[in-house]
């Protein structure tokens, strides 16, 4: 699935950290209360956080879906909020305009889903929410089936992405250790099938030239990323 464009509907957004979930649960919030920040899209184009202080935090907006999944393949009814080898909430913040989602298809007539726009979002989404707010989606959705195709989404048997520079491969797992290792093993999977490089050349490769980073740490499933350039692979 191709991202095309991305518009804003409205210049707000909202940051929320409640019902004990993010990554310091049971620390923050402090109290039972929902906490809900709003950042505003200023005339810079740059979201602002009003402080009590009369101070404000700003920040670049970056805008992306948080979410984008097919059918599962075990025909189950899932909850939104974990990613999985479908798709899903992954959470990545570079599958933004411009980018590309692939998704192993698990059952014939899969279907497609997604959501949770966001007008920003850091690696890691700590609080448990990106600034989340409406936008307005353009998408190309193609069907791969040639052999190359077919092949590797075998190989990776997860989603994977391609941007104008890099490609990016995912991991998935209930901790951040175990997520790390899914995305080290899906990221080598890659460069071995793209590059016939042997096993040991390949990891060598990526302790060397690959970024491994948080995508989000809060949906129950936690996910890392893996950017790999692509004009190391050509």
């Amino acid at each position: 699935m191709e991202q095309l464009g991305l518009t804003r509907r409205v210049d707000y957004g909202i940051i929320s950290n409640r019902h004990g979930l993010g990554v310091l649960a049971g620390e923050m919030p402090e109290s039972s209360d929902l906490v809900c920040v709003l950042g505003r899209v200023g005339a810079d184009e740059r979201a602002h956080i009003a402080l009590a202080t009369g101070r404000q935090l700003r920040f670049d907006l970056r805008l992306q879906l948080g979410l984008v999944g097919v059918t599962p393949g075990d025909g189950c009814a899932r909850s939104s909020t974990p990613p999985g080898d479908y798709g899903g909430n992954l959470d990545i913040r570079y599958l933004g305009v411009g980018s590309a989602l692939l998704l192993p298809v698990q059952v014939p007539d899969a279907g497609l889903y997604l959501g949770d726009p966001h007008f920003a979002q850091g690696n890691g989404e700590v609080a448990l929410t990106a600034l989340e707010a409406p936008l307005r989606a353009d998408l190309r959705v193609t069907v791969l089936s040639d052999r190359d195709a077919r092949r590797l989404a075998q190989v990776l048997a997860s989603p994977w992405a391609q941007t104008s520079t890099h490609a990016i491969l995912v991991g998935l797992g209930g901790t951040l250790d175990e997520a790390m290792r899914d995305g080290v093993r899906r990221a080598l999977a890659y460069v071995c099938e793209v590059t016939g490089a042997d096993r040991a050349s390949a990891l060598a490769f990526l302790s060397a030239a690959a970024d491994f980073e948080v995508s989000q740490a809060v949906n129950g499933v936690v996910g890392v990323h893996c950017l790999l350039r692509t004009s190391d692979l050509r």
